[in-house]
C-alpha cells in the first residue's frame, strides 16, 4: 500500500473520533446519560460552545472527504501516484487533523490557516495527475 493510501486511510478513521467526540459530550451533558445515549434523542442536552464546533468540524471534514478520496485514489488508478503526492498527502492528512482541532478549540486563525494548506496538498496531487 502507498504513503498516499494510508493516510487516506488515517483520514477515513479520523472520521471517527470527529464523530464521536461531539455525542460523547452531549451523552455525558445529558440528565440520564444512559437513556438519552440509547433513545431516539429527542431533546438535545445544553452543551458548551466547542460541541457546536466539534460538529461543525466533523461536518466540514465530511464534507471535503468525499473529494479527497477521489483525488487520491484517481492518482494510485491512473499511476500518477509517487513521491511528491505521497508528500503532498501527508502534509493533507496532518493539515485536516489540525483543522478538526483548531476547529473544536477555536483558534479560527490557524483553522482557516490549516484548511487552506490542506486544499493546497490537495492541489499538488491534482497537479501531479495532470502532468
Amino acid at each position: 500500500m502507498t504513503t498516499d493510501l494510508y493516510c487516506l486511510l488515517a483520514l477515513a478513521l479520523w472520521s471517527i473520533v470527529l464523530n464521536h467526540v461531539p455525542a460523547i459530550a452531549r451523552v455525558s451533558a445529558a440528565q440520564s446519560p444512559i437513556a438519552w445515549g440509547l433513545g431516539n434523542r429527542d431533546t438535545v442536552p445544553e452543551v458548551k460552545p466547542w460541541v457546536g464546533r466539534a460538529d461543525r468540524a466533523q461536518r466540514n471534514h465530511h464534507d471535503n472527504l468525499a473529494m479527497i478520496m477521489a483525488v487520491i485514489l484517481i492518482a494510485q488508478v491512473s499511476g500518477q501516484a509517487d513521491a511528491v503526492t505521497a508528500s503532498a498527502s501527508i502534509a493533507l492528512l496532518g493539515c485536516r487533523v489540525l483543522h478538526g482541532i483548531t476547529y473544536i478549540f477555536g483558534i479560527p486563525t490557524l483553522r482557516s490557516l490549516s484548511y487552506a494548506a490542506s486544499i493546497g496538498a490537495l492541489g499538488v496531487i491534482v497537479w501531479r495527475i495532470l502532468t
